[in-house]
């Protein structure tokens, strides 16, 4: 194996240069909806926001980017407290913690392009930032929102203006910059357990120097899905009474954990010294995080025996596959809410799940290579317990150095390294059967070095920035695999069960530059070039569940996976060109071009060595229109863009995996249907649609914002022949129409201070799960209502709120997994009280 390690080099040193002048300017919010006011001021300035990174003052309506930027203060009035909340408000985004079986990791997608799966071997469609240091992995990206002072999210692709490439677009957080005084002390309380718990001190250190921040947060919510023992519940069952289904509790109220809880928290300190007068200013930054949650909420909605009911492919009772090596059929008797579950059942309960996490002992050890039921196999594996698990341990560090040379040039400095370990588990088909489980360990560090050079030429009508990253990341995904009804040996003694133990060595040199010419007062052009050399190595290895030797099905003499290590590398270059032009004093309209890319990689899970294959980038054309305007006094912001997409070699996972020739391989090389771990660009795609955002203060202390967007995707014809991908069909997982709208107003109280109600209502899209959109898989639209009540003292150091998530207690699938075998659904959570009480100083 691959010796696991962080690269700390040199090369950092030879990068020299920067972002763009025009990514300067991101690093205060800015287009489509800037950070508002949550208490309510309307105050018609309020929305001016002027940044000098570009050597100029400049208002953020003036530059020709789509973002969504709310303030940490926003945030918290819409009671947000994950980074997947803001999905609610920022159109053509999805955020949503993944299914169980995909560890403590998170879907992000804009404009219906990014990643969900969790493999290091791919890369994240979306670029999100701690601090301008970019996160590698969608594993432990799910961030909490803590001590924020905004979060950005940029659509389109990124990348000539600053940091890694991004397909997608990005998503940057920044923490709240220390001011020498303040802090604040906050605790809530509500019902399904929630105690949550936070503190922040800003303090002065030197001076006029030197200043500090230190924030702890503590969250603790219990799980909205609860497990039971069937057994228990089900003493009468005849795999109950013949104890084939194991009665592991016996009395009480039968219940034997929960699954979506929180328990977490973490730490962050930030030092900033900026002597008054001087042109140097160096921002550090730590923090520490440790998630000890359970895995995220499951339920089951089909076993075996309804799976494929109005599947495209056909309907088949697959209900006996667990028969011989069980003695129990897995069927619709363990569904406990929805059309397949039986009459009489016990259980009626759309959050509630029969998953046990066990293994009374029904695998074998493998003896010898081979394939289906010619694999020997030997004695028992023994009893195996899964982990109901989604944890997270991590650290980071970073460092900006901000050095003004000249009053036309200034450099930036960002360093960066993070190191996080997650243990996570699953009983994917939510049952007593033994059917799919696995315990999951991710190792991931990382180090990146960006720099970024800026400056103005020809009496300010010119602006640019060069620059360069480096970036560093080595990860261990390991995993015990458990999966008996995958076969590998006699029917009656399968033994499909090892240790998957990868490295992914990954490593990027990138170079960018963006200038921006203002020919007249209201004319500017701008364009960007990015050069991105990418390596990765992905080093395999499949061993016993013991860790002792190669686990031989899999990795033999013949078939020699564990050791071998597949390398994709590639120099990719985009550009970005666009005009943008004031037709009045409020009123810009602008055009854009831009390109971007998302990495190739090997396919991360091969079942047999000739499914090892390179996969290629995906690549995007981007054609966007947009305007942005303050009418009516300022009084009224619209912004919008529409954009159009090409997009380039879609990497899916293929249903029967293809060879070099790529021809679908035959059954018994690595062909059989539905094991296959390969990654392919399936096929070409269109992407369009639009983005609109307002803000409105009708009267002083009064807010309302929203949202409308559509993405709408389809694929071309697909690029081999494995019916996965079919031409005109929607990509899995992305809806289409969705919209927010939000409201506040202030109300002054005299002496006693002020009482500012807020509502916020959002509507989430419906979206298939699969190619064929089977009916089982479909996910329906959603709307949710949040409501929160504030009360602050005259002089506001006492804060007061009453909140409630999810008002009307709507019971709705944030998203669902299906297979040939098994549906089952993550139910979002039910209504949610909370009283929070803050005290400013």
């Amino acid at each position: 194996m691959t010796k696991f390690r962080t690269h700390l080099t040199r090369d950092v040193i030879r990068l020299g240069l920067a972002t763009s002048s025009v990514l300067a300017m991101l690093a205060t919010p800015a287009f489509a909806q800037t950070p508002q006011d949550p208490q309510g001021a309307a105050d018609a300035d309020s929305d001016v926001i002027v940044v000098t990174a570009q050597m100029r003052s400049q208002n953020l309506q003036d530059i020709p980017l789509a973002i969504t930027a709310m303030s940490g203060e926003l945030m918290e009035a819409r009671s947000q407290t994950r980074l997947s909340d803001i999905t609610a408000q920022a159109p053509n985004v999805l955020l949503q913690q993944n299914p169980a079986g995909s560890g403590n990791s998170m879907r992000a997608f804009i404009r219906g392009v990014g990643q969900s799966d969790q493999s290091p071997s791919v890369e994240p469609g979306v670029g999100i930032y701690v601090d301008d240091v970019y996160f590698g992995t969608v594993t432990a990206s799910a961030f909490d929102l803590v001590d924020l002072d905004r979060v950005e999210v940029l659509r389109g692709p990124q990348g000539t203006l600053a940091g890694m490439n991004s397909e997608g677009g990005a998503i940057k957080l920044y923490s709240r910059k220390p001011e020498g005084k303040g802090g604040y002390v906050e605790a809530s309380v509500g019902n399904l357990g929630r105690r949550d718990f936070k503190a922040s001190a800003d303090f002065t250190v030197v001076p006029d120097a030197v200043y500090a921040r230190v924030t702890g947060v503590t969250r603790n919510r219990d799980g909205h899905v609860k497990l039971y023992n069937y057994a228990c519940l089900n003493p009468t069952d005849p795999d109950v009474v013949s104890g084939k289904i194991p009665k592991l509790i016996s009395s009480g109220d039968c219940r034997s954990g929960e699954l979506g809880n929180q328990r977490m928290y973490a730490v962050r300190g930030f030092l900033r010294i900026a002597p008054q007068g001087s042109p140097l200013e160096i921002n550090l930054i730590g923090d520490y995080t440790k998630d000890t949650s359970n895995t995220q909420a499951s339920v089951l909605i089909a076993s075996a025996e309804s799976a494929t009911k109005g599947a495209a492919t056909g309907y088949v009772n697959r209900s006996g596959i667990s028969i011989p090596y069980q003695g129990v059929a897995y069927d619709d008797r363990f569904v406990t809410y929805g059309q397949y579950r039986r009459a009489g059942a016990v259980l009626n309960d759309p959050f509630a799940s029969y998953a046990n996490f066990y293994d009374p002992g029904v695998t074998y050890q493998a003896t010898g290579p081979g394939g289906g039921t010619a694999v020997p196999v030997g004695a028992s594996n023994g009893p195996y317990i899964a982990a109901n698990a989604s944890q997270v341990e991590g650290w980071g560090v970073s460092g900006t150095i901000d050095y003004e040379i000249s009053p036309q040039l200034a450099l930036k400095s960002i360093t960066g390294y993070r190191k996080y370990d997650t243990l996570s588990g699953n009983d994917n088909d939510n049952s007593p059967v033994v059917f799919i489980q696995s315990t999951d360990w991710f190792s991931h560090k990382q180090f990146s070095q960006e720099v970024r050079l800026s400056g103005n030429l020809a009496d300010n009508k010119v602006h640019f920035t060069v620059g360069g990253i480096y970036y560093d990341a080595a990860t261990r995904p390991l995993s015990r695999i458990h999966t008996p009804f995958s076969g590998f040996g006699p029917p009656d003694k399968p033994s499909f069960s090892f240790l998957n133990d990868d490295t992914a060595d990954v490593k990027v040199k990138a170079g960018f530059a963006n200038a921006g010419w203002d020919v007249t007062d209201a004319l500017t052009l701008e364009g960007g070039i990015r050069v991105t050399n990418e390596r990765k190595d992905y080093t395999f290895g499949r061993l016993n569940p013991d860790g002792r030797g190669d686990y031989l099905p899999l990795s033999n003499p013949s078939n020699p996976l564990t050791g071998f290590t597949g390398t994709f590398k590639a120099t990719i270059t985009d550009y970005r060109a666009v005009a943008s032009y004031k037709l009045a004093q409020d009123t810009m309209v602008y055009a854009q071009f831009a390109t971007g890319h998302k990495g190739g990689g090997i396919a991360p899970r091969p079942y047999d060595y000739r499914q090892i294959r390179p996969f290629g980038a995906e690549k995007l054309q981007s054609y966007e229109a947009g305007f942005k305007t303050d009418l009516l006094d300022r009084k009224l912001r619209l912004n919008g863009s529409a954009f159009y997409m090409k997009y380039k070699g879609y990497q899916g996972i293929p249903t029967t995996c293809v060879g070099l020739d790529n021809q679908p391989l035959p059954a018994n090389a690595g062909g059989v249907p539905g094991l296959c771990g390969q990654y392919l660009n399936l096929a070409d795609a269109d992407v369009k649609g639009f983005e609109l955002e307002t803000t409105i203060r009708p009267v002083e202390g009064m807010t309302i914002d929203g949202s409308l967007s559509l993405v709408d995707f389809k694929f071309g014809k697909p690029n081999f022949a494995t019916n996965d991908v079919r031409e005109g069909s929607k990509r899995p997982g992305i809806g289409e129409w969705k919209w927010s709208i939000g409201a506040q107003y202030k109300a002054q109280l005299g002496d006693l201070g002020s009482l500012t109600p807020r509502f916020d209502i959002s509507y989430m899209p419906k979206y298939c799960g699969n190619f064929a959109c089977d009916p089982n898989v479909k996910v329906d639209s959603f709307t949710l209502v949040n409501a929160r009540l504030t009360y602050r003292t005259l002089d506001e150091d006492w804060q007061v709120s009453l909140e409630a998530t999810n008002l009307f207690d709507k019971l709705y699938y944030v998203n669902k997994f299906a297979n040939a075998f098994y549906t089952t659904g993550q139910p979002g959570r039910p209504r949610e009280v909370a009283v929070t009480l803050r005290r400013n100083f």
